[in-house]
C-alpha cells in the first residue's frame, strides 16, 4: 500500500519535549556573520512610580538567544515598537472594542508591557505582543501578532520562545494566551491548548484565574495555556530543516499519478453497478446544488490546491497556493458511493467517510443507500486533508441541508453531497485540516497517556485518517511512525518534481 497517504502525525504531549522550546520556520534568514549581542531597547517607559512589569529583556541569555538571527527585543509601554507595532496589533484583531485597554495598556492592563520583536539592523517590526503577569504565577498574552509580510518565517515562534524564556526568568508557571480562530493552529504547534484539551494543572490554573476574574477572554477568542518549565536558561531556537527541505507540492494530476488513484473531482461521485460499471451521480438535481443554498457561492479554484509531503512525522497534507477567504468552498468530498453493506465488505476502510450518526440513522430509516464515500482508488485532493480536533480551518457542510421528518415534511431532507468550507481566513501555504468528528478513534492519545503512567495528556494535532487500521497495527511499530511506504512515495514525489 505504498500509495496510501494517511499516516498519523507524531504525538506531542502538552508541556512535553524540550522545556518551553519553539522552532523557527523554514524561511528564516540564515545567521549572518558573527556579531556581538544587540542591546535591547526599552521604550515608552512609565513614570518610576508606576508598578510596571519591566520584562527582563536585557537578560544576557535572552539577548544571546536572538542575536545570532539578527533579532532584538524592544520592551516597554504603549509606544514600544512605535506606530508600526501599534498598527500591527490593531490590524490583527477584527474589533478592538473590548480589548482597547490591552492595546493602550490602560485599565486592567496598566501594569502590562509590550514586547516587540525587531530585525536588529533594519528595525522592522516582525512580531509584537502585550504581556501581563497575573496572580504572581501566570504570564498572560492578551494580544500577539506577526506582521503579515513576515508570516510563515518563524518570527512568531521566535517571539513566543523569547516570552517563554522571560517567563522562566520571572519564575512564572503558566502561559495563557487569547487566540483568534486563525491563530489557534499556531498556538497548538507551540504546545498550548484550550482548556478542554489541556493537562490537569493548566486546566486548574485557568479555572482559578477565570473564577477570580484575573484573566481576560476577548470576543471571538479562545483561552489557551501551557506550562512554563522552570530553569535558568531560555528555551532554544532551532531552524526547522524539515520545512526548509519541504518537497514541492503536487497538483491534482501529479498527486493522482504518484499515489495511484484516479482524480474524479470534475466528474463527481459514482455508484458501482452489478456489472462493475460506474454510474455517475452527476448531473445533480437542483436541490443538491450549492447555488440552491447560496447563489453567490465562492469556490477555491481546484488548480490552486496541492498535496505536499510535510515530513516523516506528518506524512502527506493539502495546502492552497493562494489565500482562502472565510466561507469559501474548498473542495467536494468525491469518490465511490457505498451502502452500509458495501462498506462492511471493504477490506480497507482507511479512507471511507460516512455521514454523522443522526443523518445516517435517518437515511437507513428512509431506505437511502448512500452512507459512505470512499476515495481510495477514485477520489480527489481532499483525501490528503489531515484531522485536527482542536484547531481545524475547514468545516464539513452537507447538501441539501439535513431536516428531520416532521408533520410538514414527513420524509425530511437527507443530504447527498458533502463539501469542505473554510472556517475562517486561511493564508496561502497553510496546511488545510478538518475535524474528523467525535466518533473518529484517536488511539495515540490513550497510548501517550499510558506511556506517561496514565496521566491525562494532550497530544499535538495532525492525526491521520486510519481509524480502521490502528487496532491491528503491526506489533513493534508505533502507530505514529512513518512507514517505508510513506518514504517511498515521498521519493517518487521528489523524482517527479525534479522533472516537471
Amino acid at each position: 500500500r505504498d500509495h496510501l497517504a494517511p499516516r498519523m502525525a507524531a504525538a506531542t504531549m502538552c508541556g512535553a519535549g524540550p522545556a518551553g522550546s519553539a522552532r523557527l520556520g523554514e524561511d528564516l534568514p540564515p545567521p549572518g556573520p558573527d556579531v556581538g549581542p544587540t542591546p535591547p531597547r526599552r521604550s515608552g517607559r512609565r513614570p518610576a512610580s508606576s508598578p510596571a512589569l519591566q520584562l527582563p529583556c536585557d537578560d544576557a541569555a535572552i539577548v544571546a538567544l536572538l542575536s545570532p538571527r539578527k533579532l532584538a527585543l524592544d520592551c516597554g509601554g504603549a509606544s514600544a515598537g512605535g506606530d508600526e507595532a501599534t498598527k500591527l496589533l490593531k490590524a490583527s484583531f477584527g474589533s478592538l472594542s473590548d480589548n482597547r485597554a490591552a492595546l493602550d495598556l490602560t485599565g486592567p492592563f496598566k501594569d502590562a508591557e509590550r514586547a516587540v520583536l525587531l530585525h536588529s539592523e533594519t528595525r522592522h517590526v516582525l512580531a509584537a505582543a502585550v504581556v501581563h503577569v497575573r496572580a504572581g504565577s501566570v504570564l498572560e498574552v492578551p494580544l500577539f501578532a506577526t506582521a503579515k509580510k513576515f508570516r510563515g518565517q518563524g518570527f512568531g515562534s521566535a517571539l513566543y520562545a523569547a516570552l517563554a524564556g522571560l517567563g522562566r526568568r520571572l519564575g512564572l508557571q503558566t502561559l495563557v494566551v487569547s487566540a483568534t480562530d486563525e491563530s489557534r493552529a499556531f498556538w497548538v504547534r507551540q504546545g498550548l491548548h484550550a482548556k478542554t484539551f489541556c493537562g490537569a494543572a493548566e486546566k486548574s490554573a485557568m479555572s482559578s484565574l477565570e473564577q477570580r476574574g484575573l484573566v481576560t477572554s476577548f470576543q471571538n477568542t479562545t483561552l489557551m495555556a501551557a506550562p512554563i518549565p522552570q530553569g535558568l536558561e531560555p528555551p532554544p531556537l532551532a531552524l526547522d530543516q524539515r520545512d526548509r527541505d519541504r518537497l514541492p507540492g503536487l497538483k491534482a494530476r501529479a498527486a493522482a499519478s504518484t499515489h495511484c488513484y484516479e482524480d474524479i473531482n470534475d466528474k463527481g461521485s459514482f455508484w458501482v453497478a452489478a456489472d462493475g460499471s460506474r454510474q455517475w451521480r452527476a448531473p445533480y438535481p437542483a436541490d443538491e446544488m450549492l447555488t440552491g443554498v447560496d447563489p453567490n457561492v465562492k469556490w477555491v479554484p481546484y488548480k490552486e490546491l496541492e498535496a505536499f509531503f510535510a515530513g516523516p512525522t506528518r506524512g502527506w497534507g493539502l495546502r492552497c497556493t493562494r489565500d482562502i477567504k472565510d466561507t469559501e468552498f474548498v473542495v467536494e468530498i468525491v469518490g465511490r458511493c457505498l451502502s452500509f453493506e458495501e462498506y462492511e465488505q471493504l477490506e480497507d476502510k482507511t479512507y471511507a467517510v460516512g455521514f454523522p450518526e443522526n443523518i445516517s440513522e435517518a437515511k437507513r430509516a428512509a431506505g437511502d443507500r448512500l452512507q459512505y464515500i470512499d476515495p481510495k482508488t477514485e477520489g480527489g485532493l481532499w483525501r490528503f486533508i489531515n484531522d485536527s480536533e482542536e484547531a481545524p480551518n475547514l468545516r464539513l457542510v452537507y447538501i441539501p441541508r439535513f431536516e428531520k421528518p416532521s408533520a410538514k415534511n414527513p420524509d425530511g431532507v437527507l443530504p447527498k453531497r458533502a463539501f469542505l468550507q473554510a472556517a475562517h481566513d486561511i493564508p496561502a501555504g497553510v496546511e488545510l485540516t478538518w475535524d474528523y468528528g467525535p466518533a473518529y478513534p484517536r488511539p495515540w492519545k490513550e497510548a501517550e497517556a499510558s506511556e506517561a503512567g496514565g496521566q491525562a495528556l494532550r497530544v499535538d494535532e495532525g492525526g491521520r485518517r486510519a481509524a480502521a487500521k490502528w487496532a491491528s497495527a503491526e506489533p513493534g511499530r508505533s502507530v505514529s511512525s512513518p512507514t517505508p511506504a510513506d518514504v517511498g512515495a515521498a521519493e517518487r514525489c521528489r523524482g517527479e518534481a525534479s522533472t516537471r
